[in-house]
């Protein structure tokens, strides 16, 4: 998952990189911590500041310091003011805090691979569905709201209740790395895992492929975790030259340098409809709960 926010913070930098016209409003960006949670929030601060500012003085862009959020409810509140214009978020945060008409598509660097959350369990577990998730011990990221709600939307379809207590023990991490090696060691049967974050400890640990199993069919797919949008409020000229002119970096000598730092393949329209599947969880999680709930109150009839 580091990798994928990294990626994320890179378009921090190559928006002032690519913009030098002086008629475009301010480059004003709003970053919502989270999206690297699994990195020291000081260092996060430090380097972001460092790039954006660095190389918007190379190029005489007008830009206004980087503001870094912990609450999305205020960080929303300056971009609807217009203080800000720019925001780079959780996609799950985007859709439960932003109506679609507030937002506008923007852009962010990715690998070329989607970064899916993926179900790993362990092979010895003997856990084949979510189904045959009770009793057993989950691990999970750490404060990640796409985890939590598309693991109880698994058990909403698997026992029609959201019953946690059926889990045995849940333990939580920073980073997905720490997710896959708590398998590995036989500390958790099922974790629910970023795939960028995976295949990076697969790479350094190629024995985690013999003994951990990935549950494609009840994994989340979606382009990445996280997304960078316009606020609706810029101009849709403004927010085209604006991509274009980052889009062009993939091109450029400075552009690829700083992509290869990122760990990102290129930068990327990233439209609204991204967000379809997160709205299309919200959607589908809301449905069972209210189905779960129905009968219930059948049953006690």
């Amino acid at each position: 998952m580091a990798n994928s926010a990294i990626r994320l913070a890179l378009a921090l930098v190559l928006l002032c990189c690519g913009l030098a016209r002086a008629e475009l409003p301010p480059v004003a960006i709003g970053f919502y911590l989270p999206v690297v949670r699994d990195l020291p929030r000081k260092d996060v601060e430090v380097s972001l500041r460092f790039w954006v500012e660095e190389l918007a003085r190379s190029i005489g862009v007008s830009y206004l310091p980087v503001q870094m959020y912990d609450d999305l409810s205020k960080l929303k509140r300056d971009l609807v003011s217009g203080k800000l214009n720019f925001l780079v978020t959780t996609a799950m945060g985007a859709v439960q805090h932003f109506a679609p008409e507030e937002l506008a598509d923007g852009f962010s660097g990715y690998k070329t691979v989607p970064d899916h959350l993926l179900l790993v369990v362990r092979r010895e577990a003997a856990i084949r569905t979510p189904g045959d998730l009770a009793g057993k011990r989950v691990a999970l990221m750490e404060g990640d709201e796409l985890a939590d709600l598309y693991l109880e939307t698994l058990l909403l379809k698997a026992w029609g209740k959201p019953d946690w207590k059926r889990l045995g023990p849940i333990t939580r991490e920073q980073r997905s790395g720490k997710l896959a090696h708590r398998l590995f060691f036989g500390q958790a049967d099922a974790a629910l895992l970023y795939r960028n974050g995976y295949e990076a400890a697969l790479a350094l640990n190629p024995q985690l492929g013999q003994r951990l199993q990935v549950l494609d069919a009840y994994s989340f797919k979606m382009r990445s975790p996280h997304i960078g949008l316009f606020s609706a409020q810029v101009r849709p000229e403004h927010r085209e030259e604006i991509t274009q002119a980052v889009l062009r970096l993939n091109e450029t000598a400075r552009g690829r340098q700083v992509l290869q730092i990122y760990l990102a393949d290129s930068m990327v329209r990233t439209p609204l409809r991204d967000l379809a599947p997160f709205r299309e969880l919200i959607e589908t999680h809301r449905s069972l709960l209210a189905r779960g709930q129905g009968k219930a109150e059948s049953t006690r009839k």
